[in-house]
């Protein structure tokens, strides 16, 4: 691993901490117990929303890695869409505006990974939200 590499990977570390300590401040709601994918390390899970274990799978590859995982809760659409376009730069993921060819779709890249975010609600107030990371 390149220097430079490492220190992309201390800088994302850091950043996941900071949003780590930010969802575990007085007052916010979790529904898991660390505030991130079990599956990524990196990977903020909204308050309100808890892994399903549906679809979550994750493996290395030499060119990257595969990653998928769902999650559902009482939150809105609008209110999921917030909190990742809001979250994700922070952790040095980059929205890709272009790609988002259907309305409940967030399209972000991080070094050579494409992460899609899809938000499909199951009503007004409930809402299920499938990650998806592969390397680009």
């Amino acid at each position: 691993m390149t220097l430079r590499r490492m220190t992309r990977r201390l800088t994302h570390i850091f950043a996941a901490l900071l949003v780590s300590m930010l969802l575990a401040a007085p007052g916010s709601a979790r529904a898991d117990d660390d505030g991130f994918l079990s599956a990524v390390d990196d990977m903020p899970l909204m308050p309100g929303l808890a892994e399903t274990g549906d679809g979550g799978i994750a493996f290395d590859k030499p060119t990257g890695r595969i990653v998928r995982a769902v999650a559902t809760g009482d939150v809105s659409e609008k209110d999921v869409r917030s909190f990742y376009i809001g979250t994700l730069p922070q952790l040095g993921w980059v929205r890709e505006k272009k790609l988002e060819l259907i309305g409940d779709l967030l399209v972000f890249r991080r070094e050579r990974e494409r992460l899609e975010i899809q938000i499909v609600p199951e009503s007004a107030a409930h809402t299920e939200v499938r990650f998806s990371i592969e390397p680009d």
